[in-house]
């Protein structure tokens, strides 16, 4: 079977490609957001099955050709700019409608870093964070019934 594919939002970029690397085999990131400008921008296409214009620069997959089965959101996205997200699809015709996954705050952090400190964590410590942030994404989306819904807001 395929990965299915997700769109994976986060600020931290060394931490979104490792987070990418260990969704595999069961889920393939096609499309990294590190900014709310590009989400608000880019997840209506993809969600759409329309290629954003630009990503040839992506961190993701790029692979396009299968419809995204859900959106992840990292905690350096905080509430006000996941409703802008995901605002901006409820405004897009013909989009595909998914599950979109944030982190629960109230759960211990792979680190126990919180957001704003990723920056000051050492590669090992970025590295068990990412590990640990696509666990619990892949924890989450193995639930029954979680693929499937619709706009519902899921935490991991």
């Amino acid at each position: 079977m395929s990965p299915l594919p997700v769109i994976l939002c986060g600020r931290n970029p060394n931490i979104a490609q490792i987070v990418r690397k260990h969704m595999l085999p069961e889920y393939v990131v096609t499309h990294i957001i590190l900014i709310l400008t590009s989400g608000v921008a880019d997840i209506p296409l993809l969600l759409q099955g329309r290629t954003p214009p630009n990503h040839t620069t992506n961190l993701g997959s790029q692979n396009y050709n299968a419809p995204t089965v859900t959106v992840v959101t990292g905690g350096g996205f905080d509430d006000e700019d996941f409703a802008l997200m995901k605002n901006a699809c409820k405004t897009t015709e013909g989009i595909r409608h998914v599950p979109w996954l944030r982190p629960d705050l109230e759960k211990p952090r792979p680190t126990g870093a919180k957001a704003h400190d990723l920056n000051k964590l050492g590669a090992d410590a970025i590295q068990a964070f990412g590990e640990g942030t696509a666990r619990r994404v892949k924890a989450c989306l193995g639930k029954d019934g979680v693929l499937g819904t619709e706009d519902e807001v899921i935490l991991f």
